[in-house]
């Protein structure tokens, strides 16, 4: 791996499914939880109307990892919950850029894609990072194959705990676009907004352990005094 990332961007089929609600912003309620695993689902709806998930674990990591997980295009779809493909599509710095990504959809709906502009930050105090990615429909030219989703925005939070341990918050909204049915996005959300942020998150921390992501070196990133722990694999994901 590696001291260069081409971008973080944190493209998510959890983004690619869920639907708008009419409801008023609310507080967080709890829709899965996974205690073996220490993963917990929850979701509330926002002022703007869209349904938001966020999804929390626990694993003992270097923060570089995070990031070198992040990079890794070719193997993110072997974790990142019904992702076909991702690519870069325009590298700004080390922490901005922009990417790409294909989607699938069950049937009868078509799959999706994503174009997103990414930027990562680090806290200097207390070492939170953070990366937050905004969908920019019209960055690139749209596929005939594919749905373009109109609205995503997804965030990656990653906070180093005193024991080691980071605790990693993943959150986002979307609207799928195409024009669904509001009967079929009522479906697809109350099945995805569970499964997507519980998957992907078990298909982390199935993947953060391996030795190409917790040796890997970053100059602009940070590590606490915690930051040497092994990381926590999840043989069971």
């Amino acid at each position: 791996m590696n001291g260069t990332i081409r971008t973080l961007f944190t493209p998510t089929a959890a983004l690619l499914l869920l639907a708008a609600s009419s409801a008023l912003a609310q507080d967080w309620t709890l829709v899965r939880e996974d205690s073996r695993r220490d993963i917990t689902v929850y979701e509330r709806a926002r002022p703007d109307g869209y349904l938001e998930f966020r999804g929390v674990t626990h694993v003992s990591s270097r923060l570089s990892a995070f990031v070198a997980l992040l990079q890794d295009y070719e193997a993110m779809p072997d974790w990142l919950y019904r992702t076909r493909e991702i690519s870069q599509i325009e590298r700004v710095s080390d922490t901005e850029g922009y990417s790409y990504s294909i989607n699938a959809m069950p049937w009868p709906l078509r799959d999706r894609d994503i174009v997103l502009h990414t930027r990562m930050e680090q806290d200097p105090e207390t070492h939170v990072l953070t990366t937050r990615a905004v969908g920019v429909p019209d960055h690139r030219p749209e596929d005939e194959r594919y749905v373009r989703m109109p609205v995503i925005e997804s965030s990656w939070t990653f906070s180093p705990l005193p024991d080691g341990r980071v605790q990693i918050e993943f959150r986002g909204f979307a609207d799928p676009g195409g024009g669904v049915s509001s009967g079929v996005l009522a479906r697809f959300q109350e099945m995805f907004i569970g499964q997507a942020p519980y998957r992907t998150l078990r298909g982390l921390r199935g993947v953060i352990g391996e030795a190409k992501y917790q040796s890997a070196e970053f100059a602009f990133v940070t590590e606490p005094p915690s930051g040497d722990a092994n990381a926590a694999g999840d043989p069971g994901r």
